[in-house]
């Protein structure tokens, strides 16, 4: 009985490991070509048929609430709208100018260009007069006064010589006007309501591109969890179509260093709402759904092998001398899928609202002989797992019965995709120290009264044993501690009763002065206690940046926020207490 065998596809397995083999498909002349064509089945129909039409069925949620969950208890939720700006900056954003009793609140350049916005639209308005008493009145000209615990660079002293009882001091006008007003010399003479209006715009574009607190402590993002140095907040859309749950998805870990789709899990607690609902009334249009025949189009990718086993192909890009070893499961999947299932996958855009949940509801696929397929509903997608990869994890409920409502969601957020970022305004490394039982804080940028980063260096030499000049019958020296750099500073663990063990700062005494040494920074002003297991073996890495992005509609947002990173292993500092050393040391 004759019998023959027909293939599909050939693919690139040999007999060695090398790939090279299969994939250069060597010929000995034409017609043996012609004759392996035929037998792959190069020269006869098929009957399957190629994509020509996708139907897709869409629906979206646009996101309308944002919960910063920073502090012990959930903050209230605020509306987000189109003109809310980037998720980092609402997230991660500082108020800049901080009015209070605490001269360091503010930098010294807010203060001044402040002051300066406010005697530009003064002076645009015909006001000019009040602008000029303003920046003579005491009690709203800029001073700049020396503070002892801030370090100050050059600049900073040429800025206060420069600046100093020559220009209007913003953050005291504001202080005044959410006070007692501005002095009566100031204002003598002019309209007082058309002034009023001047001012409140003024106040309102500041506290939109600056922010402003009137909490002299607050130095932080609402968002920004003290104990763990990292944010926590919550967003929600309203139901989608034919839903009945609010989709509310949660950051409780989130770094600063971007906003992503897998940033975000969601929150299955039961009951578990933003008020959506309220915004969905008011707005129908948050919700949407849509279907669209699209034109398929194969994935393709540059150095993609042809469709036809037999067609020249770019030398540039050669996948058999893709290495991999027997563990790089990741890299082999890579290119089985060049070179042997990539001709299988079709393209289609689906067009979703940016800062949305999105979901793909049906799929039907027409091909050349006129048949129509569903190759997928929300259902099936839900049920094996197909077309999941880009949507967040569910979080346990509270009850701890697992997961619900599990749908393959697609988030698409509307994240600062390229910010631009600054130079640190501060930079902070934390690095365990297991000889010394000790976590140090080591500073390496501070912020300076400008606002502007101050670098404090520290070298080796600053470790070493001083000399002490005794007498010359006595060879060692009693200390009470071995030196440490000045930009170094301990935080000891303790053991609480009714909690974790937690990270506490401390000040080390400074043997040569006998003053208690204290960090110059605000990011370790605003620690107070912190996990543990927050600062691992590898340490941690805390800075504050200011960056810059614009939206989709050309507007500029600009916003001050942390960051927190894996950095460089554990340090060494050498400290002994209570030890005897040589006398003299070189």
């Amino acid at each position: 009985m004759d019998g023959f065998v027909t293939w599909a596809r050939i693919e690139p397995h040999a007999q060695t490991t090398d790939l090279d083999v299969g994939l250069a498909a060597e010929v000995a002349d034409p017609l043996w070509l012609l004759l392996r064509q035929y037998q792959l089945g190069e020269l006869t129909g098929d009957d399957a048929g190629s994509p020509v039409a996708v139907d897709v069925a869409s629906s979206w949620s646009r996101f309308s609430r944002y919960r910063a969950d920073g502090g012990d208890t959930p903050g209230e939720p605020q509306p987000i709208t189109e003109h809310t700006g980037p998720l980092e900056q609402l997230v991660e954003g500082e108020p800049v100018i901080r009015l209070g009793a605490d001269p360091r609140g503010t930098p010294w350049t807010a203060a001044v260009r402040a002051g300066r916005s406010l005697r530009r639209r003064l002076v645009a308005a015909g006001m000019g007069a009040v602008a000029d008493r303003l920046a003579t009145d005491a009690g709203t000209t800029f001073t700049a006064d020396a503070l002892a615990d801030v370090v100050e660079s050059v600049d900073d002293a040429r800025y206060r010589a420069l600046l100093a009882n020559r220009t209007i001091d913003g953050a005291k006008v504001l202080t005044l006007l959410r006070g007692p007003g501005l002095p009566a010399a100031v204002v003598q003479g002019q309209d007082p309501d058309a002034l009023a209006t001047e001012v409140t715009a003024w106040g309102a574009g500041l506290e939109q591109d600056w922010g402003v607190s009137d909490a002299a402590d607050d130095r932080f993002s609402p968002a920004w969890v003290r104990e763990r140095l990292e944010y926590n907040f919550s967003i929600a859309a309203p139901p989608l179509p034919g839903d009945d749950a609010e989709l509310v998805l949660s950051a409780p870990e989130y770094d600063g260093t971007g906003v992503e789709w897998y940033s975000l899990d969601r929150d299955v607690t039961p009951d578990v709402s933003l008020g959506t609902a309220d915004d969905l009334a008011a707005d129908p249009s948050l919700v949407g759904q849509r279907i669209r025949t699209l034109l398929p189009a194969p994935l393709t990718y540059p150095g993609m092998p042809a469709d036809r086993f037999w067609e020249m192909e770019d030398a540039a890009v050669a996948l058999g001398r893709v290495g991999a070893g027997p563990t790089d499961l990741s890299r082999m999947l890579a290119v089985d899928f060049a070179v042997v299932f990539s001709p299988d996958w079709f393209l289609v855009p689906v067009e979703v609202p940016v800062g949305c949940v999105a979901r793909v509801d049906w799929v039907v696929v027409r091909d050349t002989f006129g048949g129509a397929t569903l190759v997928g509903t929300t259902a099936s997608q839900s049920a094996d797992g197909v077309g999941r990869q880009f949507q967040p994890s569910n979080q346990v409920s509270s009850e701890g019965s697992g997961a619900e409502g599990d749908n393959p969601l697609l988030v698409v957020l509307s994240s600062a995709m390229s910010a631009l970022s600054s130079d640190p305004r501060e930079e902070v490394a934390l690095q365990r120290d297991e000889v010394a039982n000790l976590v140090w804080s080591i500073e390496k940028q501070v912020m300076g009264p400008t606002g502007r980063g101050i670098t404090r260096p520290w070298f080796r030499s600053a470790f070493d044993l001083p000399d002490t000049h005794t007498a010359d019958d006595f060879d060692l020296a009693w200390r009470l501690a071995t030196p440490v750099a000045e930009t170094w500073t301990p935080m000891v663990a303790v053991h609480e009763v009714d909690g974790p063990r937690l990270l506490r700062k401390a000040r080390l005494l400074d043997t040569a002065t006998t003053e208690l040494r204290a960090a110059k920074s605000q990011l370790l002003a605003d620690i107070q206690d912190v996990h543990e297991e927050e600062v691992t073996r590898a340490g941690i890495q805390l800075r504050i940046l200011e960056q810059h992005t614009r939206g989709p509609d050309g507007r500029s947002y600009v916003w001050r926020g942390r960051e927190k990173r894996p950095w460089k292993g554990e340090a060494s500092s050498a400290l002994r207490f209570d030890v005897a050393t040589p006398r003299e040391q070189t």
